[in-house]
């Protein structure tokens, strides 16, 4: 496969052998072989491979399995060689775009994962207010001798409790744990249907 730069244009010289790969969405010029077919199941999900021809396609809104005037970028040339000219490269293709779509769409947060994270704001939210009593509750405390005579030492001890309580309240195989549960579960309505099945026999 041989490219040459000409002036604005990429004007892009085929002569592709099985499986070689489309470097960027190139129009159709000319085709130097008696038919050229492409596997563009990559970018349009067809089983199988495509015939292509240099015709203008007449509906200005066809889809990419209407062009077929047209290469992908990523799409492999099964039989065939032909004379195109690139118009899209990298991000501007059409694999491009759906990349593009793909990296800006939010994963959707499961069930699971939602009811997990209300539970840790709300354990949060218990947490603190547990440390925060606690520190406050041993104010008094803070200018006992054993921190010799210092508030600042007692309020500092005390803060450190508190800490240390914090961390100890936080579960941290939750997330492990409650896939375990669900796995248990999930296994134990599949075995119900069996072990009532079992039962009756003897009833």
């Amino acid at each position: 496969m041989v490219m040459q730069n000409y002036l604005a244009l990429l004007s892009v010289s085929f002569k592709p052998q099985v499986d070689d790969k489309v470097p960027a969405d190139i129009r159709l010029t000319s085709i130097c072989s008696t038919t050229l077919r492409v596997d563009q199941s990559i970018l349009t999900g067809e089983s199988v491979s495509v015939l292509k021809h240099t015709g203008p396609v007449p509906d200005s809104r066809a889809v990419n399995q209407d062009k077929k005037n047209m290469l992908f970028s990523g799409t492999n040339i099964e039989a065939g060689r032909g004379i195109g000219v690139a118009v899209a490269t990298g991000v501007q293709t059409e694999i491009g775009k759906i990349r593009d779509e793909m990296a800006s769409t939010d994963p959707e947060r499961t069930p699971l994962q939602q009811k997990l994270d209300q539970f840790g704001e709300q354990l949060s939210k218990v947490i603190s207010v547990i440390c925060v009593a606690v520190w406050d509750i041993n104010v008094g405390h803070f200018n006992d001798p054993v921190h010799g005579g210092s508030w600042l030492r007692g309020a500092v001890y005390y803060f450190k409790i508190a800490v240390a309580l914090a961390v100890a309240a936080i579960p941290e195989g939750i997330v492990t744990k409650n896939n375990l549960c669900f796995t248990l579960k999930h296994h134990i309505y599949m075995l119900l249907p069996h072990c009532w099945s079992y039962f009756s026999a003897f009833a």
